[in-house]
């Protein structure tokens, strides 16, 4: 099988109610159910033999170690004292965490790639079509689209199994990922993906 899924940043600090950069992210994902989908989509590339994983943007130390000052964004998850590795923040929501031994990459920055072990784990796996869902559409999810092409990865970002804080900011990170890789639906992808397990 050459088939991944890769699961951006659904951690509780962004996905309860009670995470500190909530906001927004709550109410997208009620209106649109993208976590029961996002546990459908696992479920089904656990099936076909193919390979989940999931990231999260975390940082360690009271002084948030490996945190770029530089980045309003940034600053303000500092700020918020959150994303802080080994708190309940950080934690995947339960829905959709991973099973098993299923690999976890921890990262510092909006792309996956970035001084991170992923390229190393996906080349292990024989990884040739790597399948994108997470948040924010138009932040990790674009990150992760854009740097996965440039590795040589047949990408396609699953558009409604991603969050963004709303509808515009969402229909213009799938806008902007449009031109680097395929945008679709799971249901237009899933028998694609069990093609792919004859591979």
């Amino acid at each position: 099988m050459t088939v991944a899924l890769l699961c951006i940043d659904m951690v509780n600090d962004y996905l309860d109610k009670d995470g500190k950069l909530s906001e927004g992210f709550v109410d997208f994902e009620q209106k649109h159910d993208v976590l029961q989908r996002v546990a459908r989509v696992q479920d089904h590339v656990r099936e076909q033999g193919g390979l989940v994983l999931h990231t999260r943007t975390v940082f360690t130390g009271e002084n948030y170690h490996e945190l770029n000052e530089i980045s309003p964004y940034f600053k303000n998850v500092k700020e918020a004292k959150a994303l802080k590795l080994g708190e309940w923040g950080t934690e995947f929501n339960a829905e959709i965490a991973p099973k098993g031994d299923e690999p976890v990459i921890n990262k510092h920055r909006f792309g996956p790639f970035h001084r991170t072990r992923l390229e190393i784990v996906l080349r292990s796996h024989n990884i040739k079509h790597l399948f994108i869902a997470g948040l924010s559409t138009d932040r990790g999810v674009a990150q992760s689209a854009l740097e996965a092409h440039d590795h040589d990865f047949d990408v396609v970002v699953l558009k409604d199994c991603c969050i963004a804080k709303d509808e515009s900011t969402h229909e213009n990170g799938l806008d902007f990922v449009a031109g680097v890789c395929e945008v679709k639906d799971f249901n237009e992808v899933a028998l694609r993906i069990a093609d792919h397990s004859e591979d």
